[in-house]
């Protein structure tokens, strides 16, 4: 690793992504302080303008509907940004635990596996933000294409000023200030798409280094010393001894993880559930406007991809932790100590259990909760589409 941990590619787009939004745990008490305050005071603009267009426009069930979706996005910014703050020591905690947790494998003994799930936590969380802003430019953008497209087809249309939710600006004029407010308005939803995919990229370099932790100790498994008998001293039991220690650092990072998005997993799924029926239904009743079908079946998909991520981060270390009983069996136990072979009973009997991720202790995050979520919200689309 270099000199400045933090500065190594495995994790520079996590901490320049979380840092713009106050979210990186590495961050001075000051930087804190700014980021965030900067970011309540536009969030704040936005989210304020948006309720009082829904509240002036309550009988307008057009306007209601296009605000629920945005609306969503803003709790589940919300449910994110709270439970970092409010777990921001432990996610310290464990950022502390990662520079530590690469000085416990040796170079060809495990390190490897740090490197490579490292590696893919960077890969992944970089192609991850890229479809976030990809996709919030393909949101916010749509009236501008919209104002640009239908005059060379529709020359003698009138195109009214909008944005690409319903809005509300008081007594300013529109016709006057309205590129000003639309650009406010994109930083706002740039900034809120910041924070829901910092928290994201948080949670991957976090299960991906526990994934690098539980690996690389089954590396260092298969390579259990054997026992010769002209041996005075136990090699294997110490070396095994060695692994129990990095074994119960790896349970503890892995639960740390958990007890961090407990709550976060159990709000997200609801409102995703939500949130991809009310948003089918917008692709379906305007199939006549092209620009709001790529708009709103983006917006699908990006809500796809979100909870796809979170799923995949959990099921990766459910498995990562599940696998280490394999790789117990698989070990050359036969060949080793008596006394070895307790510490490997004991840590058969521990490994049987392995690491999950949960939504409020009720739901276990994986590919099998994905699926039920996105069945579950097609069943509440079918029932949303039959309501029109």
């Amino acid at each position: 690793m270099t000199s400045d941990f933090w500065d190594h590619p495995y994790y520079k787009p996590a901490r320049i992504c979380t840092s713009i939004v106050g979210q990186w745990p590495q961050q001075t008490k000051q930087q804190l302080i700014l980021h965030r305050s900067v970011l309540f005071s536009i969030v704040t603009l936005q989210i304020t303008s948006r309720v009082l267009a829904v509240i002036i426009n309550s009988d307008d069930p057009e306007v209601l509907v296009d605000a629920i979706g945005p609306l969503i996005i803003d709790v589940v910014f919300a449910i994110k940004l709270g439970n970092s703050c409010y777990h921001f020591k432990k996610m310290k905690f464990l950022s502390d635990k990662i520079q530590e947790n690469w000085n416990i494998f040796a170079p060809n003994n495990g390190l490897q596996q740090l490197h490579y799930h490292s590696n893919f936590g960077r890969q992944i969380s970089t192609l991850y933000l890229v479809g976030v802003y990809m996709g919030t430019v393909s949101f916010t953008t749509e009236p501008l294409q919209q104002r640009m497209i239908y005059p060379l087809l529709y020359p003698n249309l009138t195109i009214p000023k909008r944005f690409p939710t319903p809005m509300y600006f008081g007594s300013l004029d529109l016709d006057t200030y309205y590129y000003p407010l639309f650009f406010m308005s994109t930083l706002c939803t740039f900034l809120v798409m910041t924070v829901v995919g910092s928290c994201d990229v948080l949670l991957f370099m976090y299960a991906e280094h526990a994934c690098g932790l539980f690996k690389g100790l089954g590396y260092a498994i298969e390579n259990l010393p054997p026992q010769e008998d002209n041996e005075t001293s136990d090699l294997g039991f110490y070396y095994l001894r060695s692994c129990v220690v990095v074994h119960k650092r790896a349970i503890e990072f892995a639960e740390g993880i958990r007890d961090i998005y407990l709550w976060n997993f159990f709000g997200v799924i609801g409102l995703n559930m939500i949130l991809m029926s009310v948003t089918g239904v917008q692709v379906v009743t305007n199939l006549d406007a092209m620009e709001k079908v790529v708009k709103y079946a983006v917006f699908v998909f990006m809500q796809m991809v979100h909870l796809f991520i979170e799923c995949l981060a959990a099921q990766r270390l459910m498995d990562a932790s599940f696998e280490l009983k394999e790789t117990l069996t698989n070990a050359k136990w036969y060949m080793a100590s008596k006394k070895t072979h307790k510490l490997i009973l004991l840590m058969l009997m521990r490994s049987q259990i392995p690491i999950v991720l949960s939504a409020g202790k009720m739901i276990v995050m994986n590919m099998d909760t994905y699926a039920i979520v996105l069945k579950t919200a097609a069943s509440y689309f079918t029932v949303f589409l039959a309501m029109q």
